[in-house]
């Protein structure tokens, strides 16, 4: 029986990237893997797929890679899967991106003293430091990106051949249909009103993901058409008193969304930087069109005025004003509002859970292969 080991640091009963990792371990488990945690503890053992797991320090990130090779050594296991940015891994999945083009996007709307601090930060100076021994041409590492803007990246930084890449998009689980019944008994549970087009944030981390942008696009489509009734609904968590305004909605961190998704009527998420929105793509596969930007790697997945639409700069309140009004006015017969949210969750069945985890035991097995 071949042994894998997952190194992930931290636990979020809530997180996306937990969700993910245990869908793959119950895959790799059926296919008649071994599966291991490599982690720093907070994880419960009892929610990882066969309970197997190993606490690591929690020191730094390098300290924790170092930890991780020597369990891979001493356990014998026959390949390290890891999440995090250390060197000397057998496959490196890169969800968060790339820092050094995170920075680079950061510092686009950042004042010349945080530019400064930033580059200062021992904390980046080090994930930096990871990344250039991660994506060397020396290093074996085979690489996920879970976007073909992310595999760019890599390749436009740190000249990585293109045949350590491979591109897998997230995966979410295919959601249950939902009937317009039920969708207006959502409605009113939340308090949406029945004239009132609701705009959908979800996430944390909000300077990031462009919530500012967001709310001043629903204040110009309300002020610029009285007659439209729209409001931004936030689900997350964040400094909520940063964002003041009769035009928004915080319901906070709400961990079954389904419901939340069949309410809303149209998904806006206007970031700065992300490598593939998961809540882009759950909004998406429960029938909703979506507004992001390009600096969003779902956005490669969708077809402009068709599943959503694009913003080149995540900073352009007046475009994504525009496309708000624009799906606002699409959405207001009955009859096509039931033929956008059927064309939005057909593109978005598409990326299924299963279809990620099947591609990326190819990966694994491929990996395997190479090493024996």
């Amino acid at each position: 029986m071949m042994t894998i080991g997952f190194l992930r640091r931290g636990y979020s009963s809530a997180g996306g990237a937990e969700a993910y990792l245990k869908r793959l371990a119950e895959g790799l488990r059926r296919e008649g893997y071994r599966v291991i945690l490599l982690g720093t503890g907070e994880w419960p053992r009892e929610e990882w797929p066969g309970g197997e797991t190993i606490v690591l320090p929690q020191k730094n990130l390098r300290d924790l890679g170092v930890a991780a090779l020597r369990v891979k050594k001493e356990q014998q296991l026959d390949l390290l899967f890891s999440f995090e940015r250390v060197p000397g891994c057998d496959i490196f999945r890169a969800g968060d991106g790339v820092h050094a083009a995170w920075l680079d996007r950061q510092a686009l709307v950042q004042p010349w003293w945080q530019r400064l601090m930033s580059k200062m930060n021992r904390k980046h100076r080090e994930v930096l430091r990871l990344e250039r021994e991660l994506f060397s041409p020396e290093s074996k590492t085979k690489i996920i990106a879970n976007s073909h803007m992310v595999a760019q990246e890599i390749r436009n930084c740190f000249s990585v051949s293109p045949s350590r890449i491979t591109v897998i998009p997230n995966g979410v689980p295919t959601p249950a249909s939902i009937a317009p019944e039920q969708r207006a008994a959502f409605r009113k549970e939340f308090g949406m009103g029945e004239k009132e087009c609701t705009v959908l944030f979800v996430g944390s981390g909000w300077k990031r993901k462009g919530l500012e942008t967001a709310l001043m696009a629903v204040e110009k489509v309300n002020q610029c058409h009285p007659d439209v009734r729209m409001r931004l609904w936030v689900a997350g968590k964040g400094k909520s008193h940063h964002y003041q305004s009769p035009a928004v909605k915080f319901i906070g961190p709400v961990k079954e969304l389904s419901r939340l998704y069949a309410a809303a009527d149209i998904f806006i998420l206007p970031t700065l930087y992300d490598p593939f929105s998961n809540a882009s793509l759950e909004a998406l596969a429960a029938g909703l069109p979506v507004i992001t930007s390009a600096a969003n790697g779902c956005s490669e997945i969708l077809d402009s005025s068709i599943h959503g639409s694009i913003v080149a700069d995540p900073r352009d309140v007046e475009a994504f004003a525009a496309a708000l009004h624009q799906w606002q006015g699409w959405l207001q017969d009955p009859g096509d509002v039931e033929k956008i949210r059927h064309t939005c969750a057909v593109r978005g069945a598409e990326f299924s859970i299963e279809k990620n985890v099947e591609a990326t035991i190819c990966v694994i097995e491929q990996a395997l292969h190479s090493l024996s």
